[in-house]
């Protein structure tokens, strides 16, 4: 994933991406102002120059009537499908049939270009309510990328338990460190429940309040605040894995309050979260998620972990084989 103003600052060279350990090359071969994602493997097939270092030729002519990508080293063209159109160094041909471009389905939503690397998706596109709610700014964030699993960093995100500790004086207090046990249920591919903070000040800027989660399995989390002002705030957050052990967060935060007021103090507010949260998260060993329920030990207050991770397991498992271990049995009694 990358977002479209980091594809256009790139222009007219793709953009390199990495996703679950792939190297990708990501261009725009759209005609005009129109946006038309490219992915492709980052690899040139003549001599393996990565084609990020290449360039979209916008020359359209009748070889390939549209945009096209050049790789830098010896301007191999490759159209929209992969297939090479021309080799400078050979223009009567014939053209090798191995000269093609493995390529995937890119598509953008959220200002975001999206990239599946199976021929069909197993899920659609998480949806992002507040892009395209009327009655809220959305603000997005600097992506970022730190040294966790993705599903580790949307688990930070649902760990209700850490906020009194991690959080303390922005989110939680220390001296109220039992999180309410929500009742969470699945509805519409999603796990979903409800969360009501201790009383305590908060920044203007805070999202704090009564709290509805949503997580689009598996890698999104998208919470609506109810503040004590009446006014209605949104973080939504998706989880790019770059391999096992790394990920790139991309993340908005939208509002129908202090329309006129600085998007910047409400980005601040949140940087002010994502510090105090880095330290700890960055530093989970292993710093994959742990499925096996014998190799961490969890508690009745862990619930909502212990939910999502049964789910991550359905996703991974056959019906058949799955089962609830007696470690996940205990902590739901405790």
């Amino acid at each position: 994933m990358c977002t479209l103003d980091e594809l256009a600052t790139r222009a007219p060279q793709p953009l390199a991406v990495r996703l679950l350990g792939r190297d990708l090359a990501i261009a725009d071969l759209g005609p005009g102002d129109a946006v038309e994602p490219f992915a492709s493997v980052d690899r040139c097939p003549h001599r393996s120059t990565r084609l990020s270092v290449g360039f979209v030729d916008r020359g359209g002519d009748a070889v390939c009537a549209g945009p096209s990508l050049r790789c830098a080293y010896h301007g191999w063209r490759y159209g929209p499908d992969g297939g090479c159109v021309e080799i400078p160094a050979m223009p009567d041909g014939p053209i090798p049939g191995r000269a093609a471009l493995t390529t995937f389905a890119a598509e953008v939503a959220y200002g975001l270009v999206w990239v599946c690397l199976d021929a069909e998706p197993a899920a659609p596109i998480p949806p992002h309510p507040a892009w395209a709610d009327p009655e809220l700014h959305v603000v997005p964030g600097a992506p970022y990328t730190w040294p966790v699993s993705a599903p580790r960093r949307v688990e930070n995100f649902v760990d209700l338990a850490h906020f009194a500790w991690v959080h303390d004086g922005t989110l939680g207090r220390r001296d109220a460190p039992v999180p309410p046990i929500p009742e969470i249920r699945r509805e519409d591919g999603e796990l979903r429940f409800a969360f009501d903070p201790p009383d305590m000040a908060t920044a203007a800027e805070a999202l704090f309040g009564h709290s509805s989660y949503r997580l689009p399995m598996p890698l999104t989390v998208d919470i609506e605040f109810f503040l004590a002002t009446g006014a209605r705030r949104r973080l939504w957050m998706t989880a790019s894995p770059l391999d096992a052990r790394t990920c790139r967060t991309f993340w908005a935060v939208s509002r129908d309050d202090d329309l006129d007021g600085d998007d910047a103090q409400h980005l601040a507010f949140q940087q002010v979260v994502l510090d105090e949260d880095q330290p700890v998260v960055a530093n989970q060993d292993p710093p994959e998620i742990v499925l096996d329920p014998a190799l961490e030990v969890s508690i009745r207050t862990d619930r909502v972990s212990i939910e999502y991770r049964r789910w991550l397991r359905e996703l991974s498992t056959p019906a058949e084989c799955r089962h609830e271990a007696p470690q996940e049995q205990e902590a739901r009694r405790m």
